[in-house]
């Protein structure tokens, strides 16, 4: 079967319903016209009628009503004075066969009309019925079931609200009702069952009346709604139409409805449905030929919540109110007005929404366009005042089951800046999910702070808003997302110009800032690409690359993090490193104008944001570029220059490091400046400095011209301390370094190396605590003074090791700038042989003359022979002169000088006791009286000396080899003599060369009244051996006439001999057949003389 044959069947079934009850109210009237007339004459009076009457009457009634069974209660006929009679029934029941009660009433009352009574027809005039019980179901479709009675059977159906009109209409104008005028009600029980919502209401007490003026009808009714909540729900509705037309006019007012309960009963009202309050309000509309049509409503609302779910957390309003119209045709709701007023919003709006989904009668969704006007807002007490907004609009889509509310976009307007959002709320069954974005091309600083809630990371925002002094935002983007039992996740990205931000509340504030910054989760970050600080010494700093990061806003206290990036003098960096609460520079114990220069820094600052911020509360790790440097501070009294070095600062140290120069001396350095507490003031400087002539002049070390010659590198540290002069080490390997000591004939090539050390202090003037030197050739260990002026005072040498010649103290002593030092040697030793030449090295013994005073514990002269306990005064200058005295092996004293000899220096030695220094100097064991003169004269290679020798009147004995000879040639007397009182010599002379090696002589002789003796040949220092030659002349007073043909010392008669060996142990060799050969052909029986190069 056809849908449409199905409905033709309900139709039908319907009709015949319609017509079971038509018949049958109209037997009813029949016989009440009839009862009314026979009892017409009781006028005023309830008449009661008989028992078989009222069988009768209900027998009329069942023939009239073949399909129907009625039944009914009490019969009274009341006539009134103006002869209208009036039939009340009790307990009527109307019912199908074995089937339910159709229709009940507790009471029913009729009238009968008049003019027709007059003619013999009973028609109704009047219905008065009491305590009627109805049941109206709303099909899911949107129809309507109608039942009565009290099990509630359905007995008609309407499908559109026409059909009943016209339903009604054809009751009205059937001849039993042609002339009814008025029908009240009241007891009415209605059950309004809502199959499309789900919900039933019950109205309890209704009263409803019709009335008809010819074809105009009016029903007009009052209600009391049983809701179930804790307030009463009334309703007073109207209607009017003309009798047989379908056009009719609605109207229902309502007071404290629940607004679920009218949000399902028309598309016009279906957006209440979000709303929990009890509302009132009226709505007016009308029915056409096609439907519904217009509505127009106005609804009140005091003191509710928007709360689509029960989970969902609700959204308070103190009082709404909104004048709409509903246009069915369109399928658009105009409202003319929306106010609201709460403590998160109060608005005014007018737009429109176009209802879409209309298929069950009630709409799935809502599109929307607003215009607000008085919007100010304050969601959720979230900010610290409410936000007043000169204009709004938005455009939105709003699904109610479930309820999503999808908002296209949101255009917010203050003070000619505009933001504009989009998102979406959905009510899930946990609760709230939200998403937001957003955009703004341009906004103020204070219309940022008034959108963000205080108490939405209250900490950041209360810094951004006491440090952000300024700003302007543009090209703002928003997205907020919030899920149920979720915490809220935000993003926020913008760009910002004309920033002036404090990043702490003692430090100069950020200016003419521009950048981008944005909030992600908890994390937000600015970053500067332009901007600048001015400090409060040395100008502003470009912080453009800086930014400020922190990691998460939820901490308390927050942590923030400030990536620095920065360009400035070295005075504005510093300044700005010196500022409270950091008090870098002030903690060092050092100016902020350290240096001039310009400094390029990176690096990173850790704080909290708070007011009152400790500086253990903020840590630091910084370099930085210095171009350019220069400071007379960093060093005290020197100037320092650099192309550029390196900065490194953190809490507890400040390192610069790099090339430069100390006035003229490059050098490439470290500066570490410690900044804890206890370290306060204190700093050192370490690295490696040239070591030049420059190094000498920039810190006034005042040595010899040509001292020291060409560049090395000298690895050297300062020790700095606020109100101190600065201490210093320096150490060198001397690589590239020559140096040279005239006065002691030693010098240093560039490439040979050694050890050079000295510390002191960089006071006015310089103080060298300590010195040393260790050097192929020359090692000494000191002190060094200076005078005020910077000239060289006193350095003194606890040792001075000068090859294999000199080991001893030695001071050099200023005589003011541009004049050589004096030089003071007080003990330790001189080896003569192995002494250099260091005559020619100095002045002309003017102010470049070196005076030089010596207390020698030793003086080696040879390697048997030495001075000891010396003492001199010389000079060094176009040569080396000077006296001295001392002791031949600590023995006999001797005096002597030394003078120059060209290049070299020559020596006088002279003794007023011979025998004793020919004795102290080994020649002789036993030796008395007589003078001494000697004199060396340098010749050829180093230690080699020319000597001349002169001793008179000395007295000899006990000599081993002149023992030995005298024995050799048998000279009795002159043995005996030699060991008595001795042989008396009057004049010794002899012509030598000494070298480090050997004594060649050249020629010698000895003569005394008792004998003469002449010798030449050579004696071996390191074999201790000689090889002499020579003659022996005895008699020597009268045998001396033959020293005019041959040597002096040689008589006419000698005896030629030669001595070989130790001088401990000689060995004696003599010619006896010498002596008969005359002095002048004694030559054959000896060699030549030893020669010597010249």
């Amino acid at each position: 079967m056809s849908p449409k044959q199905d409905k033709q069947q309900e139709q039908q079934r319907t009709g015949r319903a319609g017509r079971i009850a038509l018949w049958g109210g109209g037997g009813i009237v029949a016989v009440l016209a009839l009862l009314s007339w026979l009892i017409y004459s009781a006028i005023g009076r309830p008449i009661q009628a008989p028992a078989w009457l009222h069988s009768r009457i209900e027998a009329r009634l069942a023939q009239m009503l073949p399909d129907m069974d009625v039944s009914f209660g009490a019969l009274s006929v009341i006539v009134n004075a103006n002869g209208r009679p009036r039939v009340q029934l009790r307990d009527v029941e109307i019912s199908q066969p074995d089937g339910p009660v159709i229709l009940a009433m507790s009471d029913l009352e009729t009238g009968l009309a008049l003019k027709p009574l007059l003619k013999g027809k009973a028609q109704l005039g009047r219905v008065r019925l009491s305590g009627a019980a109805i049941h109206v179901t709303r099909r899911k479709d949107g129809s309507f079931d109608l039942s009565f009675g009290s099990t509630l059977p359905q007995v008609g159906q309407a499908a559109r609200i026409q059909e009943l009109i016209d339903g009604l209409d054809g009751l009205l104008l059937s001849p039993q009702l042609s002339n009814l005028t008025a029908i009240d009600a009241d007891a009415l029980i209605v059950r309004y069952e809502d199959l499309r919502a789900g919900r039933a209401w019950t109205i309890d007490g209704g009263r409803v009346r019709l009335t008809r003026e010819g074809d105009d009808l009016r029903i007009s009714g009052d209600l009391a709604v049983l809701s179930g909540y804790d307030y009463a729900t009334t309703v007073e509705l109207n209607f009017e139409s003309r009798i047989g037309e379908t056009e009719a006019q609605f109207g229902m007012i309502f007071e404290d409805m629940p607004a679920q309960d009218i949000a399902v009963q028309s598309a016009a009202v279906a957006w209440l449905d979000v709303v929990r309050a009890p509302i009132s309000g009226a709505l007016r509309g009308s029915v056409t030929e096609t439907g519904i049509g217009d509505i127009s409503g106005t609804v009140q609302i005091s003191d509710g919540v928007i709360q689509p779910t029960d989970q969902t957390r609700p959204i308070p309003f103190t009082e709404a109110r909104t004048y709409f119209t509903y246009f069915p045709e369109a399928e658009t709701l105009v409202f003319d007005e929306v106010s609201v007023s709460s403590e998160w919003i109060t608005a005014r709006a007018e737009g429109k929404a176009i209802l879409r989904g209309l298929e069950t009668g009630l709409p799935e969704e809502l599109l929307g366009q607003f215009t607000l006007t008085g919007l100010s807002t304050n969601p959720d007490d979230l900010l610290d005042a409410p936000l007043s907004l000169d204009a709004a609009e938005m455009s939105f889509r709003m699904e109610l089951d479930p309820f999503v509310l999808h908002m296209g976009e949101l255009m917010l307007e203050e003070q000619g800046q505009v933001i504009v959002l989009s998102g979406e709320a959905a009510a899930e069954p946990e609760g709230w999910r939200l998403a937001v974005q957003g955009q703004a091309d341009r906004l103020d600083s204070d219309v940022v702070l008034a959108l963000w809630p205080e108490s939405l990371k209250t900490k950041t925002r209360s810094w951004v808003a006491e440090n952000i002094l300024d700003v302007t935002l543009s090209r703002g983007q928003l997205a907020y997302r919030k899920l149920p039992n979720r915490p809220h996740d935000l993003y926020a990205g913008f760009e910002f110009d004309g920033a002036k931000v404090r990043f702490s509340p003692n430090m100069p504030p950020v200016e003419a800032g521009s950048g981008h910054a944005e909030i992600r989760g908890t994390r937000f970050i600015a970053a500067a690409d332009r901007g600048h600080i001015r400090a409060a010494q040395g100008g502003a700093i470009d912080i453009a690359g800086s930014s400020i990061i922190i990691p998460d806003t939820t901490l308390k206290p927050t942590p923030a993090r400030v990536d620095l990036n920065t360009s400035s003098t070295i005075t504005a960096a510093l300044s700005l490193l010196d500022s409270d609460p950091l008090n870098l520079l002030t903690k060092a114990g050092r100016p902020v104008d350290l240096a001039d220069g310009r400094a390029q820094a990176r690096g990173t600052l850790d704080l909290l944001l708070k007011k009152k911020l400790l500086k253990e509360e903020i840590s630091f790790d910084i370099t930085a570029d210095l171009r350019n440097l220069r400071s007379d501070k960093i060093v005290p009294g020197r100037v320092l220059r650099a192309a550029r070095l390196d900065l490194s600062a953190q809490n507890e140290l400040l390192t610069i490091s790099g090339s430069g120069r100390i006035g003229q001396v490059p050098f490439d350095a470290v500066f570490e400046d410690d900044l804890r507490p206890e370290d306060k003031g204190r700093s050192r400087v370490y690295g490696v400095a040239e070591l030049s002539n420059a190094f000498l002049d920039e810190f006034s070390i005042a040595l010899p011209r040509d001292t020291l010659t060409g560049r090395g590198d000298g690895v050297f540290e300062l020790a700095l301390q606020k109100g101190e002069a600065a201490r210093f080490t320096l150490s060198s390997d001397l690589k590239g370094i020559g140096l040279r000591v005239p006065e002691l004939g030693w010098a240093l090539g560039q490439e040979t190396g050694g050890t050079f050390e000295i510390n002191g202090q960089l006071s006015q003037p310089l103080q060298v605590e300590r010195m040393s030197l260790q050097a192929p050739g020359l090692s000494a260990a000191g002190t060094l003074s200076l005078t005020e002026d910077g000239a060289l005072d006193r350095l003194q040498f606890d040792t001075v090791a000068a090859g294999a010649w000199l080991n001893a103290p030695v001071t050099l002593i200023g005589r003011g700038k541009g004049v050589a030092p004096a030089v003071e040697v007080n003990g330790g030793w001189i080896d003569l042989p192995s002494r250099p030449d260091i005559a020619g090295r100095g002045g002309d013994g003017g102010a470049g003359s070196t005076p030089i005073s010596a207390a020698l514990d030793r003086v080696q002269v040879t390697k048997s022979i030495a001075l000891t306990g010396v003492r001199g005064d010389f000079t060094a200058g176009d040569g080396f002169a000077g006296t001295f005295a001392g002791r031949i092996n600590g023995q006999a004293p001797v005096t002597g000088r030394v003078f120059p000899v060209g290049d070299r220096t020559g020596i006088d030695i002279s003794a007023n006791d011979a025998g004793a220094a020919v004795a102290a100097a080994g020649l002789l064991k036993k030796g008395h009286q007589g003078t001494l003169a000697l004199r060396l004269t340098p010749v050829s290679d180093p230690g080699n000396y020319d000597g001349r020798l002169k001793i008179e009147n000395i007295r000899i004995r006990d000599v081993p080899a002149l023992a030995s000879l005298l024995h050799a040639i048998s000279v009795v007397g002159l043995l005996e003599q030699m060991g008595g009182t001795g042989i008396l010599f009057g004049e010794v002379e002899a012509r030598f060369r000494l070298t480090p090696d050997q004594l060649i002589l050249r020629e010698s002789s000895a003569v005394g009244a008792s004998m003469g003796l002449s010798m030449d040949g050579i004696y071996d220092f390191k074999q201790n051996k000689m090889d002499f030659q020579g003659v022996l002349s005895p008699i020597y007073a009268i045998n001396a006439i033959g020293s005019l043909l041959t040597r002096k010392g040689e008589g006419l008669i000698g005896f030629n001999y030669s001595l070989r060996g130790s001088p401990e142990k000689p060995s004696v060799q003599v010619n006896p057949l010498s002596i008969f050969t005359p002095g002048m052909f004694r030559e054959i029986f000896r060699r030549p003389p030893p020669k010597v190069s010249e």
